[in-house]
């Protein structure tokens, strides 16, 4: 099997995502800006050594979605979406790095967790857009299910920095959810493929 550039590739990388995103979710809960300063970096004090562990499974998790979403048939629109995507992400890896590595001051560390919280903010807009862009061929009941997952991750970037957090954990459950049924709808689709192929 090719690691790559395949609907099974795809498939395979897009479960690896959602192994590793859920692993990294499981670990800790970071601090938002509705947060004070002190209570941001005592907590990043206290649970250092986790934070680390949780950004590194983080950017794993990261680079199998790129792989998974480069598997995929390329698509402008996906591009975009996909490139969005990794920029916020990275950003909302970082920012809890350098606070742990930097030791800031209680001001600087809710500074910088404003600015996580925006690019988590924009990181779900992104998502929005991916699931809508990755599904434009795909039947009609997938892309359904993609609008759906849309609405609730545009709405939980818009809502979330305002303090409404009721699709705090269900906007990315569901996001978790699509990229699981069209991962195993791509490596199911391959064997059937693969399976139907008239032999020589």
């Amino acid at each position: 099997m090719r690691l790559w550039g395949t609907p099974r590739a795809a498939g395979a990388w897009g479960i690896a995502f959602v192994v590793l995103l859920l692993v990294s979710a499981a670990m800790i809960s970071l601090p938002t800006a509705l947060d004070s300063g002190v209570a941001i970096a005592a907590f990043y004090s206290a649970h250092a050594q986790l934070i680390v562990i949780q950004q590194i499974v983080g950017i794993a998790a990261l680079a199998a979605f790129v792989t998974f979403a480069l598997s995929l048939p390329p698509r402008r629109s996906l591009r975009i979406a996909l490139w969005a995507f990794v920029a916020c992400e990275l950003i909302t890896n970082l920012v809890p790095l350098i606070i742990v590595a930097a030791n800031l001051s209680p001001d600087a560390a809710h500074t910088l967790t404003l600015v996580e919280d925006v690019a988590d903010s924009a990181l779900f807009l992104s998502v929005g857009f991916f699931v809508s862009a990755v599904t434009l061929s795909e039947p009609l009941w997938l892309r359904i299910a993609s609008y759906v997952v849309a609405a609730a991750c545009g709405i939980r970037a818009i809502a979330s920095p305002l303090g409404t957090t009721a699709l705090d954990q269900v906007a990315p459950l569901l996001f978790v959810a699509f990229v699981l049924v069209l991962s195993v709808k791509l490596v199911v689709g391959s064997r059937q493929a693969v399976a139907a192929a008239p032999t020589r």
